[in-house]
């Protein structure tokens, strides 16, 4: 995602694909908005990942099966998901699925992943798979060193304390030298360690500048004593959107819609990073963030005009917002 802007891009959402008042026509509304984006100038187009269980009505369609029709469907904006929960899935698999998307999109394939969120439903989604929960982050360090050398072409063997197998290697490679690999990381120390010692980029949700600035900090800390340079680790906002030049109206109207398609109340729905305003308030709140070294903004938006929303984004935020020199 380097570059001299910052970077804008759209989470397609999947859920209702799995609901089934909706069928095909969503199917086909999913392929024209992800058009619509490439067409106004979206960096990347994202899909989300887990949680899959159909409790709590948080499932998704299959992101990786996603991803490789928008490689057919588009040509040129980059294509990711987030968190991707790599754990769940064995390695070397997972390494050959995303070569061979890279390859199908010449190339513009990236990705975050996540050790998956702390709660229950999580922990049945990861015994249905036959991964036991407590071993979700060191399955999921061993994941990425895996696929990076798959990645690179070796034929080699490995002996981990998870994964385990005799020399081989993986056709076809990436287009890329190595896909990008993003690492969502909150407030958890050890998490924000793994994004310095493995990251190529930090995914966050931090709710104020203030939380960025300083997980932030201590990314750039904790790449020091892995001998990295923390500049190099970019940082990305995954944030929910709905713009007006009524800023009440947007504030209402983007809680009103959340509740209704995420079928629960705004008390719940807090993780969802609001920017619910004008396109000069929500530009001026995100500066705040370049500043400390944002470059890239992956948009949730809650809106039934999603290309007016990206519209908005694209030429009336995305201007106003300035690259801090020091990243």
């Amino acid at each position: 995602m380097a570059a001299r802007s910052v970077e804008f891009g759209l989470l397609l959402h999947t859920r209702h694909l799995v609901r089934g008042e909706h069928g095909p026509s969503a199917v086909e509304e999913l392929w024209g908005a992800a058009r619509q984006a490439e067409a106004a100038g979206v960096d990347h187009l994202w899909v989300g990942d887990s949680p899959r269980l159909s409790l709590l009505d948080r499932a998704h369609a299959d992101c990786l099966t996603i991803m490789a029709a928008l490689a057919a469907k588009t040509s040129k904006v980059g294509i990711g998901a987030v968190p991707l929960i790599a754990a769940l899935r064995n390695p070397v698999l997972l390494a050959h699925s995303l070569a061979t998307l890279d390859v199908i999109s010449s190339g513009r394939i990236l990705f975050g992943v996540s050790v998956a969120p702390q709660y229950k439903h999580a922990e049945i989604e990861f015994e249905a798979c036959g991964v036991p929960f407590k071993e979700r982050a060191g399955r999921l360090n061993e994941s990425i060193q895996v696929m990076r050398r798959l990645w690179a072409g070796e034929n080699f063997a490995f002996e981990g304390k998870y994964y385990r197998f005799q020399k081989i290697g993986i056709q076809p490679r990436p287009i890329q030298k190595s896909i990008p690999i993003w690492i969502a990381a909150g407030d958890n120390d050890n998490a924000l360690k793994r994004v310095a010692r493995l990251g190529d980029g930090w995914f966050t949700v931090a709710h104020t500048l203030e939380e960025f600035a300083s997980r932030r900090t201590k990314i750039d800390a904790f790449a020091r004593e892995v001998g990295r340079d923390g500049s190099k680790i970019a940082s990305a906002l995954f944030a929910t959107f709905r713009l007006d030049p009524n800023a009440a109206q947007a504030e209402e109207n983007g809680w009103s819609l959340a509740e209704r398609y995420f079928h629960q109340p705004r008390s719940a729905l807090r993780h969802l990073n609001p920017f619910f305003g004008t396109p000069e308030d929500c530009a001026a709140k995100l500066q705040g963030y370049v500043d400390a070294g944002l470059k890239a903004v992956v948009a949730r938006v809650i809106s039934p005009d999603v290309a007016g929303q990206m519209r908005l984004l694209l030429n009336e935020v995305k201007p106003r917002l300035k690259l801090a020199e020091k990243r």
